[in-house]
């Protein structure tokens, strides 16, 4: 069955992958024609939160309105220079070096001198085939002095602003080609752009080949005025003054005026550091800064006119339709906010979030996006544009561009930034006291997801910023700053638990190098489970964030990147996660063949509910079994209604046809059902999970309510009914086409394996006497261990022969195909035994129940007299309890973390639901769905809480054994299971011995009390003697284990019905199993807990014995985790780590076993026995 489920996903997933490669076929498919071609408009100091876009009508027209907007867009160094390398190379400044605008650490000499010239985007464009043209401000330093030594590399055409003159806007030297440079005083610097751009768009389009032109004015960057090309910055700047527009454009906007937003020159200070320390700027200086924004939205109005001017001449050529054209800037601007003279250079959002338009053949019209784009990621977008390969050393990644994609990137793209900067920060107005701001070092983090909108900074002086621009979008109230009042919690969270999350994060994005920069969370978490915030605040990963992660920390202030300055290094001082999600988290996955390790075990719990096998060593599909943890739990008669059974009853011959007919039906389904392995890759894992979850706690909120209905409709009836749904279940996940689909059938299946599990055992009460159904419950065992028998080794010898892949191949056949493979796989696979099933039932199940008469007054067969006797009420408040109390255990730690208010809120409602339950049954109920006299009756709840425990117990040795032989004797999946005979055996001999004893002494409690030692026992030997070289003789030592599980299940059964009235035996043994499947629940969740971190925790240890590095003992936990064909294969000092954390992790699954027992002893001791 699970084959088919993930056959879904494949399926789906291939649909996507299918969707995918059409769309991005009708945006980069060059077969049929030429590689488009790009214009790029960039400008200098351009921002998005001060709404210049908005003064902008030829931009909007032919850009915003005709193309898509990428609202959250960010600038990676918010600064022209180190930024604009980025841009052109595709990488953060930390990894081009390149991070001031001059000598030593930044401008044009730097770029050359860091090998960048013959390495960025025009150079890698031209070996594509594009003819590449530049015209404006290229780099900073790039002087009158120096632009031919060496040239910009990778241009067909070029025109390049010039140092010292680049920002003197009525005062520019533009240099064109390899010519000398040419002064044009008393010309405004974008008009003389503007002739330059539109000569070049000619020149291209008269080549017919795919072209690139970038036209970058300098506008709106103030007007600067250099002295010096060469010394301190003190001494190169002059003047800085509001950028000039041209005359035409100079009466404009008169009466506007910086947006009053709430940051906007506030009354308290914000911010840390020197920000904190700035006065509140008068209005005279406010003034001035209204002006300042107004000559800029006056001096863009050249740029505006030439964006239109490009358009018209593109749609005069004919070919505006086959162009892609981009609109950004270099880093944003504020004026005014946080007390801030004109500038940039902060990592507030007015500095890093600017505008990015695409306009493009198969971009969206008129479109706005709020996934998370950043400069980086230009250079992969347009050299994908352009049919060129990506280059691996990339930080960034290809922006979507279609509906289809940038709709997928709202679920699947990264959620962060990083941003980084060095040096001193400039004001550029005339009231700064102190021009130059220095030690403004730091790095920064921008994460935004749904629920999430966070800005956190670490200053070179270790002082910290934390932003919720959820509920502080002007970025006003620094939470950890000791001014302000810090919230207690954030997300739900404590606040300390977040802080520590984001710390860590950017301790990987401030050194990342490729794709780590895109996928930091995966540096952190190798295995893949953690993709975002959200998920890195699970609680089981608080020791690892809290506690053992390193934390960002400056040794010095420096003015460049210097790495000794800048603290510990993730990539040699870091902590990777190595505990690893839980076990049972991993265990519902879609697998891969090449991971049996896992995956044996894996599909183990994966099915593993009330009604499958504790001993199959692959666990099968049959729900439906009543070859169970509680097999052996039927509901048994007293002595008094074993007499009365006797006359009832139609004859001896039909009692043991019944139930065997009914088990031996059962037994064949698991047999039918069992699946192969496929080992975990992580990648859907909150879907993939739900295969398990829907299931059992459908069984778990229907399961008890099967006893009372079949007393008022009859036991043939229910079972009628249990199998249908079981049918109905298979049915829907064979044709599911979508995992709601699937999840839907496995909830309809494990409404039905709940009844069909209860319902025969009760059936086999109904047909005896209260001793004989121990010794019949014996010889049923019979059978149902010969499908656990089969079970683990059929399972292994699938997956050992068929694999996975064979599932995965079927989505080369069409969808028909997949469609009836799926079908025939599910519900023809299932269905007919399930139908002979039920026409078995149908033509030897007595129509009546054989008690009914003799245990409560004559009832009326009419319809509404028995839907009277319904307690509905009773019954929704059962399933809603039973449900709210298990959904947080199966979820929690997995899904969410145990301290989302989801957790408490449905404990809550257990309570609530529990309290209205009980007055329910008490005041209201005519015939109750649970008596509840039955939590008055101490043996009867203490028969729960063995069965509870013992089943917790044996599930973690019937998890570990088979890998326990895979890992020491490099066994195969099939010898695995098969090592699984000695528990198989000793759980048949103990039911079938405890039943013929009962059966013979009329005693049970000895044997539960024996049972419980003797699984200790087992568990015990298994501490002491299983590490690594286990001989045949010990491996034995699960008999004992087997044997207590077997006496126990068939002697607790016997302690219930003992101890409790006979008109309550349907319901009580419902209860039973329940108790079986909370039990599984809770001791699956700490078994698979431990095992994950112990393992992971004992093989980092013996690596970092040997020597290793964090990086490199990540990756080798890793793949030993995840993969048999390392385990199998790795040799020397490292198998023998390997070997010995897998060792010492399963050992601690045995004291979870081991402590189960115990409690199980001890319940066994206060249990009172009944003369039988």
């Amino acid at each position: 069955m699970q084959l088919v489920s993930i056959a879904a996903l494949l399926l789906s997933g291939y649909q996507v992958s299918a969707a995918f490669a059409s769309d991005q076929t009708s945006l980069y498919d060059t077969s049929k024609t030429r590689s488009p071609s790009i214009v790029f408009f960039l400008l200098d100091d351009l921002d998005y939160q001060l709404q210049s876009l908005d003064y902008l009508p030829y931009v909007q027209k032919h850009l915003v309105e005709k193309g898509t907007l990428y609202k959250r867009h960010f600038c990676t160094t918010a600064l022209c220079c180190p930024s604009r390398v980025s841009l052109w190379t595709g990488k953060a400044a930390h990894n081009t070096n390149v991070t001031d605008v001059n000598p030593p650490y930044g401008g044009y000499p730097k770029f050359l001198s860091q090998g960048l010239n013959e390495n960025y985007l025009p150079v890698w464009l031209q070996s594509a085939g594009y003819n590449t043209y530049y015209t404006g401000k290229l780099f900073n330093a790039h002087t009158v002095e120096n632009y031919d030594s060496p040239h910009a590399a990778g241009f067909t055409g070029s025109d390049f602003l010039l140092d010292p003159f680049t920002y003197q806007y009525l005062n520019t030297s533009y240099q064109r080609n390899k010519d000398p440079p040419v002064s044009h005083v008393g010309e405004h610097s974008v008009d003389v752009l503007a002739g330059k751009a539109y000569g070049f768009l000619e020149e291209a389009v008269e080549a017919e080949k795919p072209f690139f032109l970038a036209i970058a004015p300098v506008a709106p960057h103030s007007n600067v005025e250099i002295t010096n090309l060469e010394g301190p910055v003190e001494d190169i700047i002059a003047k800085f003054s509001p950028p000039i527009p041209a005359a035409r454009h100079a009466h404009l906007f008169k009466d506007v005026k910086v947006p009053r937003t709430e940051n906007f020159n506030p009354e308290k200070p914000s911010g840390t550091n020197w920000i904190r320390k700035l006065e509140r700027q008068s209005q005279e200086n406010v003034d001035a800064n209204d002006h300042f924004y107004r000559n800029r939205l006056r001096t863009i109005q050249s740029v505006d006119e030439i964006v239109d001017g490009v358009i018209s001449r593109l749609e005069k050529h004919g070919i505006l339709d086959d162009i892609y054209i981009i609109f950004s800037s270099d880093n944003g601007y504020h004026i005014g906010q946080h007390r801030l003279q004109p500038g940039k250079e902060c990592s507030f959002e007015e500095d890093i979030n600017i505008p990015l338009i695409i306009r493009g053949p198969g971009v969206p019209e008129g479109e706005t996006t709020d996934i998370v784009t950043t400069h980086t990621d230009l250079a992969p977008t347009i050299l994908q544009l352009a049919g060129a390969p990506p280059r691996a050393d990339f930080d960034g990644e290809a922006i979507p561009l279609t509906k289809t994609r940038i709709k997928a990137a709202t679920r699947h793209r990264h959620e962060h930034v990083n941003v980084e900067y060095w040096g001193f920060a400039v004001g550029e107005g005339d009231f700064d006291k102190n021009r130059f701001h220095y030690n403004n070092t730091y790095k920064a983090l921008r994460i935004i997801g749904e629920h999430y909108n966070f800005h956190y900074s670490v200053w070179c002086t270790n002082e910290h910023e934390l932003y919720d621009l959820k509920t502080d979008p002007g970025q006003l109230h620094n939470l950890i700053h000791e001014d302000e009042v810090a919230p207690e919690t954030l997300l739900g969270y404590p606040l300390a638990k977040v802080v520590a999350r984001l710390d860590s994060l950017l301790f990987v994005l401030k050194s990342c190098k490729g794709q780590t920069c895109t996928k930091p969370w995966r540096a952190l978490h190798p295995a893949g489970n953690v993709g975002n915030l959200h998920d890195a605040l699970s609680p089981r990963f608080d020791n690892f964030y809290e506690t053992q992660q390193k934390r960002i920390k400056y040794s010095r202030c420096e003015a460049g990147y210097i790495v000794d300055a800048e603290g510990p290094q993730f990539e040699r001082e870091g902590f990777v996660y190595r505990h690893g999600a839980q076990w049972h988290h991993i265990t519902t996955e879609e697998h891969n063949e090449r991971s049996p390790l896992l995956g044996h075990h894996q599909s183990f719990p994966s099915e593993y509910s009330s009604s499958t096998s504790i001993v199959s060593g692959s666990i099968s599909d049959s729900e439906s079994s009543d070859n169970d943890p509680f097999r052996s739990l039927s509901k048994l008669p007293t002595d008094e209604e074993s007499h009365r059974v006797s006359d009832a009853a139609t004859g001896d011959s039909q009692r043991p046809n019944t139930a065997s007919v009914a088990r031996i039906i059962i037994v064949l389904l698991i047999v039918l059902a069992t699946h192969p392995v496929i080992a975990s890759e992580f990648n859907d894992l909150s879907d993939s999970s739900w295969l398990f979850t829907s299931f059992a706690l459908a069984g778990a909120a229907t399961q008890s309510l099967y006893g009372k209905l079949s007393d008022i409709y009859g036991r043939k009836a229910l079972v009628l009914v249990a199998y249908a749904l079981f049918a109905l279940g298979c049915a829907v996940v064979g044709v599911g086409n979508a995992m709601w689909q699937v999840i839907l059938g496995r909830v309809i299946s494990g409404a039905g394996g709940a009844g069909m599990t209860v319902l025969v055992s009760i059936l086999i009460t109904d047909l005896v006497s209260l001793r004989e159904v121990a010794s019949w419950r014996a010889y049923v065992n019979i059978v149902a261990t010969i499908g656990r028998s089969l079970g683990g080794p059929f399972g292994g010898w699938l997956a050992d022969t068929i694999g996975w892949r064979w599932q995965a191949s079927c989505l080369l056949f069409t969808k028909v195909s997949e469609f009836l493979l799926r079908w025939l796989r599910s519900f023809f696979g299932q269905a007919p035994l399930i139908v002979i099933a039920m026409l078995l039932c149908w033509a030897v199940l007595p129509s009546h129940n054989v008690k009914q008469n003799l245990t409560e007054p004559h009832r009326s067969k009419e319809t509404s007299s028995r839907l009277a006797r319904i307690d509905f009420l009773g019954a929704a408040l059962m399933a809603a309890m039973t449900l709210s109390f298990l959904l947080p255990i199966e979820i929690g730690g997995v899904k969410i973390p145990w301290s989302h208010p989801v957790v408490p809120i449905l404990f809550s409602c257990g309570v609530v639901l529990a309290i209205l339950f009980v007055m329910t049954e008490a005041w209201w109920g005519k015939e109750p769905i649970f008596p509840l006299q039955l939590l008055r009756q101490r043996d009867a709840v203490a028969s729960y809480l063995i069965m509870g425990f013992q089943v917790a117990a044996q599930l973690g040795m019937m998890f570990s054994v088979p890998l326990y032989f895979q890992i020491t004797a490099k066994a195969s999946n099939t010898v695995a299971g098969a090592h699984l005979f000695p528990a198989v055996a000793g759980n048949a001999i103990g039911g079938i011995t405890s039943g013929l004893l009962i059966n013979r002494f009329g005693r049970y409690k000895a044997l539960i009390v024996f049972a419980s030692l003797s699984s200790s026992i087992s568990y015990l030997l298994l501490i002491l003697r299983w590490h690594g070289h286990t001989d045949w003789l010990e491996s034995l030592y699960i008999i004992p284990g087997g044997l207590g599980t077997g006496i126990a299940q068939s002697a607790l059964f016997i302690s219930l019905q003992a101890a409790i009235d006979p008109a309550h035996t349907a319901v009580a043994t419902s209860a039973l199993y329940l108790s079986a499947t909370v039990g599984m629940i809770m001791g699956l969740a700490g078994v698979s807990t431990t095992m994950q971190e112990m393992l992971r925790r004992a093989l980092d240890r013996r690596l970092l014995g040997l020597g290793y590095g964090t990086r490199k003992r990540a990756g080798i936990v890793e793949k030993a985790v995840s993969d048999i064909g390392y385990v199998h294969n790795v040799t020397g000092v490292v198998a023998n780590a390997v070997m010995g954390a897998y060792v010492e992790g399963l050992g601690y699954t045995h004291v979870v076993s081991l402590g189960c027992s115990l409690l199980a002893f001890v319940g066994s001791l206060v249990l009172r026995e009944h003369k039988l």
